[in-house]
């Protein structure tokens, strides 16, 4: 079994690795952080850790004035992947969009260049999420929106630790989830308090979620027999319901934005 923290190294291989096949999952939470993200026809706008680009390139149909998008991730094989996929380049949208190869916890750009940053589905992935997110702070201009699309870690804390191991043990990316609260607390620190939250759910069989995550054989019936263990009392916050041989799972996600101060 596997349930060590991943390091940098370890979260890059794994996101090269996926880079080939990565989907970045359902959109409602892209929808979600563009409608949040309400960036104006001139917005200057970061997607962090942006990975296939998908929520660069929706921000990017949103921005019909002299704006422009810049996507970064610190893995190539992903940025290459969005270049092909999506059409981008160094003349993405027309000369109004670029992607960057950067890590979120040393950005590359000035104090509040921005006045949109965003980002989806990585924090989790993150070796230094509170640096990031102060990263994420320092560029973003006074009244900028900061808006961050998550896995919902529960809040409770048995059910949390419980959430981490599995979530470890499903795949060597996975660093450290956080709550709703733990997330505003968050951002609020880096200036950044919470003006809005939104709650989704993504429905999902257990088989499809660990086959997601490339998980190892050995891995795979740990965090399988973690879910059924956790049928009756939902010990990990993911509301297990038999399927046959298989199992019914509710994944929690939250999209917060902030205004900076």
């Amino acid at each position: 079994m596997s349930e060590q923290v991943p390091t940098d190294r370890d979260v890059r291989e794994h996101f090269a690795e996926r880079a080939a096949s990565y989907t970045g999952g359902q959109g409602d939470t892209v929808e979600a952080m563009v409608d949040m993200a309400a960036p104006d026809p001139d917005a200057l706008v970061l997607d962090v850790a942006t990975g296939t680009g998908l929520v660069a390139f929706a921000l990017l149909a949103e921005i019909t004035g002299d704006g422009y998008v810049i996507g970064v991730d610190f893995t190539d094989a992903m940025l290459a992947r969005a270049a092909e996929e999506r059409g981008a380049g160094e003349d993405a949208g027309n000369g109004r969009m670029a992607l960057a190869a950067a890590d979120a916890a040393q950005l590359p750009f000035p104090d509040g260049m921005f006045s949109v940053v965003t980002c989806r589905f990585s924090v989790h992935h993150f070796t230094h999420a509170i640096p990031a997110m102060r990263e994420m702070g320092r560029v973003l201009a006074p009244g900028g929106r900061l808006v961050i699309g998550e896995f919902a870690m529960p809040e409770e804390r048995e059910k949390a630790e419980y959430f981490n191991r599995m979530e470890r043990t499903r795949g060597h990316s996975h660093v450290q989830a956080f709550s709703p609260s733990q997330l505003s607390q968050m951002m609020a620190d880096v200036g950044c308090p919470v003006a809005e939250t939104r709650l989704l759910k993504r429905e999902v069989l257990a088989s499809e979620w660990l086959e997601s995550a490339n998980t190892t054989d050995e891995n795979r019936e740990i965090v399988r027999k973690m879910l059924w263990d956790s049928v009756e009392d939902d010990l990990g916050g993911l509301s297990p319901q038999r399927v046959g041989d298989d199992l019914h799972l509710t994944r929690h996600e939250v999209v917060l934005s902030g205004v900076r101060a």
